[in-house]
Formats: C-alpha cells, sequence, structure tokens
C-alpha cells in the first residue's frame, strides 16, 4: 500500500499512507487511543517500537480533521505480538524491545496485560467488524477494500501471502466480499484478480515475470539440508501499482470502478506451474542487468536444476545485484544448500553496494548487513 500510495500521489491526488496492526486494535477501542496507554508512550517515549504501526495508526487511522475523499484498505497481515489490557480489554501491538530499555514499563504491561493469539480461519470476521466500525466514524466517505491476489496453480510452485490464512480464505473471500458491498454502505471491494488479469494479458504470460521472489524454508539434519519447501511471494508485483492507482482515482473522480475486457481471469492460471529453465548464457545477462526483478526470476531458476551450482555466475555478476531483501534470502538459503566458499568473494562486492545503498536509511542498512553476514558465514564455513 506503500508503493499504491506513492502511485496514487504521482497522479496528482494527495494520499496519506499508514500502517496498521490489526483489525482487533482499532476495535477494541475505536477512534480513541486508550488514555493510559498515550500516557505512558509520551512517558518512554516509545515511537521506534511500532515499527510505524503508532498508537494514532492502531486505535485512530483516521482523524476528523483529515476530512479525507475516500478511504483505501487492504487485507493488510497482522503483527504479532499483540498484547490485551485485562481489565478494559483494549488490543495493541509493540515490541517487546522495548522493555529491555524501559524496564518500568515492562513492569506496568505485565502486571496488567496477557497476549492475544490471532485466528487466522476469523480475519475476515474481525476485518468486517473493522470496516464497519470506521464506517460509524466517517458515514459519508467512500470505502474502498483492497483485495489480495487469489492462489491459483499457476501461481507456482505455491502461492505464499503475508496475511496468514489466506492460502485458505481466498477460495470462499468472493462471498464475503459481496455480503460487505451489500451491507455496509458505500464499501467498494477492489478485485486485484481482474486487475492482474488485465496486466497480465498485455504482458509475458509466465509468473516469474511479475513475481520472481521466492520463500524458502528448510529443513535438515547434523548440519545437512534435507528438504526445501518453495513458495511464491505473489504480493511485490511491480507493475500492478501504477494500474491500481488509475483504478483509485477514477473511483475518486466518476464515483465507480469498472473493469475492461481484458480484465477477466484466464483459463491458463487454473493449469498447473510449470518451472523454467535457462542456459548459463541467458542467466549471465539477466544476473548482469542491475534490473531486480531479472536478478530474482534468474536465482530462482537455479532451484531447478538441484544438480548443477550457480555460485560461479553469482560471483561473475556480484556487482550488479541489486540491493534486496526478498533477492538475498533467495542467495542465502542457495548458499545454505551448496555452502560454496566462492559466495563469501560475492559477500564481499555486494557489500559496497549495501553501503552505498542509503534510500531506505541506517537501520535497512544495518538489518540487510547483519543478514549478509549470515551468507559469508555459511559461505567459509564459519556457521
Amino acid at each position: 500500500m506503500d508503493f499504491l500510495s506513492r502511485a496514487v500521489t504521482e497522479l496528482g491526488h494527495d494520499c496519506i499512507y499508514r500502517v496498521l496492526a490489526s483489525p482487533f486494535t482499532y476495535n477494541s477501542s475505536p477512534g480513541i487511543i486508550p488514555h493510559e496507554l498515550l500516557e505512558k508512550d509520551q512517558t518512554f517515549g516509545l515511537a521506534d517500537f511500532y515499527h510505524d504501526r503508532s498508537l494514532f495508526n492502531q486505535f485512530e487511522m483516521i482523524s476528523a480533521d483529515d476530512e479525507p475523499e475516500a478511504i483505501v484498505i487492504n487485507l493488510f497481515h497482522e503483527s504479532s505480538p499483540l498484547f490485551i489490557e485485562k481489565e478494559q480489554k483494549y488490543i495493541f501491538f509493540i515490541d517487546p524491545k522495548a522493555w529491555t530499555y524501559h524496564p518500568s514499563f515492562e513492569e506496568w504491561m505485565k502486571a496488567g496485560f496477557g497476549m492475544i493469539q490471532t485466528n487466522p480461519a476469523t480475519y475476515l470476521k474481525r476485518y468486517e467488524e473493522m470496516i464497519k466500525n470506521l464506517r460509524l466514524k466517517f458515514p459519508q466517505v467512500p470505502i474502498l477494500v483492497v483485495s489480495r491476489l487469489s492462489h491459483y496453480p499457476a501461481f507456482g510452485p505455491e502461492p505464499y501471502s503475508y496475511l496468514e490464512g489466506w492460502n485458505d480464505l481466498w477460495k470462499y473471500s468472493g462471498q464475503i466480499f459481496n455480503r460487505w458491498e451489500n451491507n455496509i454502505s458505500d464499501l467498494t471491494v477492489v478485485d486485484m484478480d481482474r486487475i492482474f488479469a488485465g496486466i497480465w494479458s498485455a504482458s509475458e504470460k509466465r509468473i516469474e515475470a511479475h513475481c520472481p521472489f521466492l520463500k524458502f524454508k528448510l529443513t535438515e539434519k547434523d548440519n545437512v539440508i534435507t528438504g526445501l519447501h518453495a513458495s511464491r511471494d505473489v504480493e511485490h508485483i511491480g507493475s500492478m501499482w501504477p494500474v491500481l492507482a488509475k483504478k483509485i482515482t477514477e473511483f475518486v473522480e466518476k464515483g465507480k470502478i469498472s473493469y475492461c475486457a481484458e480484465e477477466v481471469i484466464p483459463a491458463e492460471w487454473k493449469r498447473s506451474w510449470q518451472p523454467e529453465k535457462y542456459q548459463d548464457e541467458e542467466l549471465l545477462k539477466m544476473l548482469g542487468s542491475g534490473a531486480n526483478y531479472l536478478c530474482a526470476r534468474a536465482i530462482g531458476s537455479f532451484f531447478i536444476n538441484h544438480e548443477h551450482d550457480y555460485t560461479e555466475l553469482l560471483v561473475k555478476t556480484a556487482q550488479y545485484t541489486p540491493v534486496c531483501h526478498n533477492t538475498l534470502h533467495m542467495i542465502k538459503t542457495y548458499g545454505r544448500i551448496w555452502r560454496n566458499p566462492d559466495l563469501a568473494l560475492w559477500c564481499n562486492v555486494h557489500r559496497e553496494n549495501v553501503l552505498k545503498f542509503t534510500a531506505n536509511g541506517p537501520l535497512y542498512t544495518q538489518d540487510y548487513i547483519e543478514r549478509l553476514n549470515e551468507v559469508e558465514k555459511f559461505a567459509s564455513g564459519k556457521a
């Protein structure tokens, strides 16, 4: 939604992006930050421990002074851990690292709060409660709910969503979305499947071209990899945001969203995913392009041929590898499988590029370097 807000702004509309924690937080105190919690926040200066999910974002989201033309909200994933106040029952998110810096805040929380576990199966129920509460606060403002991409077989090896449980929820979400539109005034659900179908129809018809990043879970025994489970991140779709932004601005300007003939779910999405393979020459060209999606697409194909180690290609093109956490995760996993000491050479070159990349701030750089150091440890046999 950050990318979407930027795209909407580029189209000439004022847009404010806010990071939410969970429907639980808003529903537990709609529009009002609990007074005692606000006092603690101001006393201890806890801003850094919400990870952008400020108390305002968690409980108010939008103030009356904002006077929005439209409220656009997606099916955001929930933060953890969530704490519930034992008497007033309000719920909020904070990183427990705050306790290390503020022992008296830890003491206060442990005396008056418990932890609450979210149930993925009931996410849409508490989300519905949230948008109903939002409607009560802003009775005249249109609400647009941006859905998530459904998990079709062609999006393999297995589609991955940051929203826990979406792999099951999407199968019957259409019925729930219809009920929301029928029962909550001036609410429109934006169909991500149809929008992506339009993008698909006018571009390369392979999921790797749009969603090249893979997530991995490893199983190992005695420090040896014995199993690998891969799933595809179907949420970071670079081509989606300008198209989706046009839909949003169309709604603001015309009062409705319309879909064209090309924005229809294609039959090939229901077919099984077929992995793509490349020759080394093609991989070198992709890895050396400096383009994040091409680079990630090439690295993703490494995992198809389990008999061949492609580390040499990474080293040859190290200076062009983009700085990206998703790509780094893939390289880290590959390095754990092969444990090729040459990957340390790639780390040395990439580290220089990371230090030059300052756009996301010092905390991003610090976190990235720590993960890169882990890759180097595996490559050098020190881990």
